[in-house]
C-alpha cells in the first residue's frame, strides 16, 4: 500500500516538473493563469479538479450515508447546474479577462469600476471565505494518512503533505497544477469505480440491512429540507462559477471558445455519482466501525481492496485535495500580492505570494487539527460568503449604471445575514442562510440601480471582443 502510494506520489512531482519546461523565467501572469496559454484540454482537467475534490471522493458518500437523498438531491443539482450556468458565465468572464488584463477577480472589479474600496471589500471577502476551503482538503488529507496507519505524528504527515503542495506550487505554479489535476482525475475516476463494482460484488456477504429499509433510512422528505436543497442548488449553482480560484482557471484558457468546449464536457464526469452513491450504501448496509461519515468511502475500498490497490485509491484521494489547495492557495497568494498590496512589481508578486501561501498552509493545517466538521458542512460555508459576488459579476458582464457604493453595501449585507442566520440558528423556513443573504444582496444593488443609478459604463457583454 505505501509503495504505491508513494509511486503515485513521486509520478505527480515528476509531472509538476516537466511543466515547467519551457517556462523556466515565469512572469507573475504565467505564474497565476499561465498567461491565458491553456487550451480545452489542460484547461478542462484543471477546472474539473474544483469540481472532484476530496470533498466529493469522501465528503460526498458521507453526505450520503449521514443524511441520505435529501443530500443527494441538493450535492447533485448544484454542480449539474453550476455547469449549466458555467457554459454561458464562463466564455464573458473570459472576455472581461482578456479585456481587463485581469489575473484575479478583484483585477474585474477595480478596473471595470474604477474603484480601490470595492477591490479591498471583494478581496477582503474572497480571502475569509477561502481559509476553511484549505481546511476541508487537510481534513480529507487526514482521512487518507490514517488508512495509510503510517508510524509518524499525524500532525507531521499533514504538515509534510502541505510542503508537497508547496513544492508544486514553486515548480510551476498553475502549470503543475494543471499537470498534476491530468495524473490525478485518472486516479481518481479508477478508484471510484474499482470501489464500487467491487463493492457491488461483496453486496449480499454480510449484508446487515434489507436494501429496502436501508432506502428507507436514508429517505425522509420534509418541506424544510426540500426549501434547503432548492435554494442552495440555487446559490451554490451560481456561486460555483464566481469562486475565485475557478476564476483564475477561466483566465488560463487560451479563447472563450476552449472554456465553453471544456464546459459542454465536464457533465459526463456526473457519472461518478451513482457509484459512490453504492459505496455509501454499501457502508449502510454493512455491519463497519466508522468513526465519522468523512471516513466512509477510504474505510470500505480498505475492507474490500487489496493493500496495492488501497494505495493507488489513497493516492488518488490525496492528488484530489492537494491539486484543488494548490489552486486555493494560489489565488490567496495572487489575491495579496495583487489586490491587497499595491505596487509591486511581478517579481515582487511571486516573492510575496510564495510568503503568504506558506503562511495560508500552516494555518490551514492548524484549522484542520482542531475541527471535525463534516466535509460539505465546510463546503456551504465557503458559498455563504463566495455567492456575494455575484451581483457585481453580472454588473460588471451586462448592467451600465451600477454604483461600486451599491456592490459593496450588498456584498456586506448579504454576509452579514447569510453569517447571522447560520451562527444563531434563526428560523428562515429551512432556506439556505447564503440564498437569503444572496437575495438581500440583490435587493439593495437592485434598489441602488433604480433610484440612484451610477455613471455610465459599458458592460463586457456588450464589448465586440475577437477571439
Amino acid at each position: 500500500m505505501t509503495v504505491a502510494f508513494l509511486a503515485i506520489i513521486l509520478l505527480s512531482l515528476l509531472l509538476a516538473l516537466l511543466s515547467k519546461r519551457g517556462h523556466l523565467h515565469q512572469k507573475a501572469e504565467d505564474f497565476f493563469v499561465a498567461s491565458g496559454q491553456f487550451n480545452t484540454v489542460l484547461f478542462f482537467f484543471l477546472a474539473v479538479g474544483e469540481t472532484y475534490s476530496i470533498a466529493t471522493i469522501f465528503g460526498y458518500p458521507g453526505g450520503v450515508y449521514a443524511s441520505g437523498t435529501g443530500f443527494v438531491t441538493w450535492f447533485l443539482g448544484y454542480i449539474l447546474l453550476a455547469f449549466v450556468v458555467g457554459y454561458f458565465l464562463n466564455p464573458l468572464i473570459w472576455r472581461a479577462g482578456r479585456i481587463y488584463g485581469a489575473v484575479t477577480m478583484p483585477d474585474l472589479f477595480r478596473r471595470h469600476f474604477g474603484s480601490r474600496a470595492l477591490e479591498i471589500v471583494v478581496t477582503g471577502t474572497a480571502l475569509i471565505f477561502l481559509v476553511p476551503l484549505g481546511m476541508q482538503q487537510f481534513l480529507g488529507l487526514q482521512i487518507v494518512l490514517k488508512v495509510l496507519d503510517w508510524p509518524f505524528s499525524p500532525l507531521l504527515l499533514t504538515c509534510l503533505a502541505g510542503v508537497l503542495a508547496f513544492i508544486y506550487i514553486a515548480i510551476s505554479g498553475i502549470r503543475a497544477s494543471a499537470y498534476v489535476a491530468v495524473l490525478k482525475d485518472i486516479l481518481l475516476i479508477l478508484a471510484i469505480l474499482l470501489t464500487a463494482l467491487v463493492a457491488l460484488d461483496h453486496w449480499g456477504a454480510g449484508a446487515a440491512l434489507h436494501p429496502t429499509a436501508a432506502w428507507k433510512h436514508a429517505m425522509a422528505p420534509t418541506l424544510k429540507g426540500d426549501v434547503f436543497s432548492i435554494t442552495t442548488v440555487l446559490a451554490q449553482s451560481v456561486g460555483f462559477c464566481i469562486v475565485p480560484q475557478t476564476c483564475a482557471y477561466v483566465f488560463t484558457a487560451r479563447s472563450a471558445s476552449a472554456v465553453r468546449r471544456a464546459q459542454v464536457t465536464m457533465p459526463l464526469y456526473m457519472l461518478m455519482f451513482p457509484f459512490l452513491t453504492i459505496v455509501a450504501y454499501f457502508a449502510l448496509m454493512h455491519p463497519m466501525h466508522i468513526g465519522s461519515p468523512n471516513e466512509v468511502f477510504p474505510l470500505v475500498a480498505q475492507k474490500l481492496l487489496p493493500a496495492p490497490l488501497v494505495g493507488l485509491v489513497m493516492a488518488g484521494a490525496a492528488l484530489s485535495a492537494l491539486v484543488v489547495l494548490t489552486g486555493i492557495c494560489l489565488a490567496i497568494g495572487s489575491l495579496v500580492s495583487r489586490n491587497l498590496v499595491p505596487g509591486l512589481s511581478g517579481d515582487q508578486q511571486r516573492q510575496w505570494s510564495q510568503v503568504i501561501i506558506a503562511f495560508y498552509l500552516l494555518l490551514s493545517i492548524g484549522g484542520a487539527a482542531t475541527s471535525s466538521q463534516l466535509l460539505v458542512t465546510i463546503n456551504n460555508l465557503f458559498y455563504f460568503g463566495i455567492a456575494q459576488f455575484l451581483p457585481g459579476m453580472l454588473g460588471i458582464l451586462f448592467a451600465r449604471r451600477m454604483r461600486p457604493s451599491a456592490i459593496i453595501a450588498g456584498i456586506a449585507a448579504g454576509d452579514i445575514v447569510a453569517i447571522t442566520i447560520y451562527e444563531f440558528a434563526l428560523p428562515a423556513g429551512g432556506a439556505n442562510a447564503g440564498f437569503i443573504g444572496l437575495i438581500v444582496n440583490f435587493a439593495i444593488v437592485l434598489a441602488a440601480l433604480r433610484f440612484f443609478p451610477g455613471k455610465e459604463r459599458k458592460p463586457v457583454a456588450a464589448i465586440t471582443q475577437r477571439q
